[in-house]
């Protein structure tokens, strides 16, 4: 005879699931009311929807009934929702099966629910770089290609190469890293060089960002890396470039040295 699935797994309990469209949940947006999170209004995470295309959602969500409007109102799981959605959108665009949303029932008060939208947000702890590094190495490691890991992760084949990169970065670049004082663009350069050439560009990076945060580290690293790209063209070096330059890209030189009689903007784009 078979066992239920409590003597299966030797589990205490078990409690129902619902599912439901990701389109007829309500996401909060009045600030007087206790399930309302500012992260609410924020963008569609689109790495997270093509996540979710690929998986569904494997975290259940929390809900709760409205007992005046009798709509179903998401207390934890706002952005696992709008990503269902646009992943639905795709899906739909392709003649597949949309996907539902597991949901549990918030048992709570509904005047204590900003505390459960605090503490399922608050209390995770990030993986580090390192950690994410490796999980993509084995992953590679059993068959999955970029792509393939990079939707497993929620991001892009770019990022997943620059974080396998710092696998063959010596331990004072990874310390750094981990240490939130280089990113990743630039231990992915530093892995093409030796070891002992990487402890010493490692140590001049980490001193140029030591007073600084946000761009203006980034921008002072940069310059430490010999990033062309950081640096303005002066109005000489534009005039130089545009004296062999022709068609669109010497019209957009042009318009950029306001020699432009007509007025129209050009359309500057990488050549």
């Amino acid at each position: 005879m078979a066992k239920n699935s409590i003597d299966a797994y030797g589990a205490s309990g078990k409690t129902n699931l619902l599912f439901f469209d990701p389109d007829v949940l309500v996401l909060v947006t009045d600030t007087a009311s206790a399930l309302y999170d500012p992260r609410v209004e924020l963008p569609v995470n689109e790495d997270l929807a093509r996540n979710i295309d690929f998986y569904g959602v494997l975290q259940p969500i929390s809900v709760v009934k409205n007992t005046e409007t009798g709509e179903t109102e998401v207390v934890v799981g706002r952005q696992r929702v709008k990503a269902a959605r646009l992943a639905n959108e795709w899906r739909r665009s392709r003649g597949e099966k949309p996907i539902q949303i597991p949901a549990q029932v918030y048992r709570g008060e509904r005047r204590t629910a900003l505390t459960a939208i605090v503490g399922e947000n608050e209390l995770r702890e990030s993986e580090t770089p390192l950690g994410r590094a490796e999980k993509m190495r084995r992953l590679m490691a059993m068959g999955y290609g970029e792509e393939d890991v990079a939707i497993a992760f929620g991001c892009r084949p770019a990022t997943v190469s620059a974080t396998l990169a710092l696998l063959e970065c010596c331990q004072d670049v990874q310390d750094a890293v981990e240490g939130n004082r280089l990113n990743l663009t630039h231990a992915r350069r530093l892995s093409k060089l030796p070891p002992h050439e990487q402890r010493e560009k490692v140590q001049e990076l980490v001193a140029a960002g030591a007073e600084s945060t946000g761009h203006e580290r980034a921008r002072k690293q940069r310059a430490v890396m010999g990033d062309e790209r950081a640096r303005m063209k002066t109005r000489k070096m534009i005039e130089r470039e545009l004296a062999t330059a022709a068609g669109e890209r010497a019209a957009a030189l042009r318009w950029v040295l306001g020699q432009d009689s007509e007025g129209i903007e050009p359309d500057i784009g990488e050549h």
